[in-house]
C-alpha cells in the first residue's frame, strides 16, 4: 500500500514539474519581451534626450554667430559713416 502511495506522489510530482515548467517558460518568454520592450523604450528616450540637447547645442551656437555677425556689421557700419564724413571733409577742404 506505502509503495502504492509513493509511486501515486512521484506521478504528481511529474504532473506537477511538467506544469511548473510549462507555466514557468511561458512566463519567462512574457517577461523577456516586456525587459527587452522598456529597454528599447529608455534608449529611445534616451536618444531624443540627446537630439535635444544637440539642437539645443546647435541652436545657441547659431544665436552666438548670428550674435557676432550682427556686432561685426554695426562695426563695418560705423566705419563706413566715418569714412563718408571724412570723405565730405575731405571734398570740402578741397573745395
Amino acid at each position: 500500500m506505502s509503495e502504492g502511495f509513493i509511486l501515486l506522489g512521484v506521478i504528481g510530482l511529474f504532473f506537477l514539474s511538467m506544469y511548473a515548467y510549462a507555466y514557468g517558460t511561458t512566463n519567462y518568454s512574457v517577461w523577456k519581451e516586456e525587459k527587452t520592450r522598456q529597454r528599447k523604450l529608455l534608449e529611445a528616450e534616451k536618444k531624443e534626450q540627446q537630439l535635444k540637447a544637440d539642437m539645443l547645442e546647435k541652436q545657441k551656437q547659431r544665436d552666438e554667430n548670428y550674435r557676432i555677425a550682427n556686432v561685426r556689421s554695426e562695426e563695418i557700419k560705423k566705419e563706413l559713416k566715418l569714412l563718408e564724413q571724412l570723405k565730405h571733409q575731405h571734398s570740402k577742404v578741397e573745395a
